[in-house]
């Protein structure tokens, strides 16, 4: 069964985006239907997103621009992308129906579809709050969290009140956090490899790694990437049934996810996503690493 998904990204400042956008390119097991962009200066997020697509002969699948701010916490919307190039100004400008109203109608025609929300949830939050009969039929699986540990995760802290509404949202969620994701670093050896390879895809996507670990300075975190490996290789990731809180509030704390436990009696507490808590790595890693040259 090949599964239609949309891939909700803030593509641009880390390179696990570009890095899982490839690889369900890569993985027959996938048809990406679309992708939206979400965050910060979407307009070249999504110019950014279809230089990506142009590079892999992808130029049919649709990119809608997405909501820059957050709703409550500043941002800003001018910034530009570390993986952003003046030359990608003459682009197109993308599909011109709103990301939010792209994600709506696409569940809306096919309940089968899958949204990997690798971004902050401000376009999904915003579908939700619109339509939210119509996004309960579809599957979320979303990096993001980390039940774990007390750390504000990127996508989660960027807009927590987002966050907030789609874990309260009674959606079908799926849940690829830090946990997991932490495992799962490119050698040294893979970036070379990556680097010195001859097709022009993955040199377009080269130069994208190189101007990120230029600004970065530290070696790719397949984040985003092993999300995109769940959606066809289940098998990859162990998930287990948790009620996870979004923390709003607090001075330290906004931002978190909270694993919510009933510590007294040890009772089971009513999900409201399956969460990975444990991963196959090494497979992992090299399933991407094979199929980025396929």
């Amino acid at each position: 069964m090949i599964r239609k998904v949309i891939i909700d990204t803030d593509i641009g400042d880390d390179i696990d985006d570009a890095l899982a956008i490839v690889l369900a390119l890569n993985s027959p097991e996938l048809d990406v239907i679309g992708l939206t962009t979400v965050y910060k200066n979407t307009p070249l997020r999504t110019k950014l997103a279809l230089q990506l697509l142009k590079a892999y002969g992808k130029t049919d699948i649709p990119v809608a621009t997405g909501i820059g701010a957050p709703m409550l916490a500043q941002a800003n919307v001018e910034e530009i992308p570390c993986q952003w190039s003046e030359e990608y100004h003459d682009i197109e400008s993308g599909y011109d129906q709103h990301a939010a109203d792209f994600l709506i109608e696409q569940v809306r025609n096919d309940p089968e579809v899958t949204i990997a929300a690798i971004g902050p949830l401000t376009n999904l939050a915003c579908a939700v709050m619109k339509e939210p009969d119509v996004m309960k039929r579809a599957r979320i699986v979303l990096m993001g969290g980390m039940y774990s540990a007390f750390y504000p995760e990127w996508n989660i802290v960027s807009d927590p009140e987002a966050a907030h509404i789609v874990f309260n949202s009674g959606l079908h969620l799926e849940m690829v956090g830090l946990d997991v994701t932490l495992k799962c670093r490119l050698s040294q050896q893979d970036v070379e490899r990556i680097k010195q390879t001859g097709q022009s895809g993955v040199h377009f996507l080269s130069r994208l790694l190189t101007q990120w670990m230029d600004s970065s300075r530290h070696l790719p975190i397949l984040h985003d990437p092993l999300t995109i490996a769940y959606l066809s290789h289940p098998d990859l990731l162990t998930m287990k049934a948790k009620k996870i809180a979004v923390e709003c509030k607090g001075e330290f704390t906004r931002g978190m996810t909270v694993d919510q436990q009933d510590v007294f009696f040890g009772r089971p507490v009513e999900g409201n996503a399956e969460v990975a808590v444990d991963v196959k790595s090494e497979k992992f890693i090299e399933l991407f690493m094979t199929r980025l040259f396929r």
